[in-house]
């Protein structure tokens, strides 16, 4: 009977965990195409803070990333090259990066010329609220601060520049 006993109380207990994991997730916004995008703050390398929502009025390519993935670093250099290109529109490149040694990012960014932002997430807590599954992700963010298009993987230039295009002229 004590065993019967014992058993129920574990169940409920874990039941209790899981409800609880459940309804503190359900709270989290949730980011998708045609949703708001969820503000955040951020520093650079040298510890100066961001605001995404300090970008609204303008096309924001919000790129999740890390120096160790090596699409994320094959992307970097596409990435600057749109930067520059569309730098007299109303665009901005804002990436994330989500390595856990800062050093290991200010390391690599010595090592490489680019004209956009990088913020860190060292404690990954921005690409939580985003759903990070997998690097690169990227997301096109409208001038009204509304996601409009989740690219998975590296970023497919072509495809993007219309996309971007189009959100220009809005």
């Amino acid at each position: 009977m004590r065993k019967i006993f014992k058993l129920r109380i574990i169940f409920i207990l874990v039941f209790m965990v899981i409800l609880s994991s459940t309804l503190v997730y359900s709270k989290q916004p949730q980011v998708s195409e045609n949703s708001p995008a969820v503000d955040f703050t951020l520093p650079d390398i040298k510890g100066k803070k961001y605001t995404l929502s300090s970008f609204k009025g303008n096309v924001v390519l919000l790129n999740f990333w890390a120096t160790w993935c090596p699409p994320c670093r094959y992307e970097v250099p596409m990435l600057d090259r749109i930067q520059k290109e569309y730098k007299n529109e109303k665009f901005k490149v804002v990436a994330v990066s989500l390595d856990s040694d800062v050093n290991s990012l200010k390391e690599y960014l010595k090592s490489v010329s680019i004209s956009f932002l990088v913020l860190s997430d060292s404690k990954g807590s921005v690409g939580y609220i985003y759903n990070i599954l997998a690097i690169p992700t990227s997301f096109l963010i409208d001038k009204k601060f509304i996601v409009r298009k989740i690219y998975l993987g590296i970023l497919p230039e072509k495809e993007f520049k219309k996309d971007l295009e189009k959100w220009l002229k809005d």
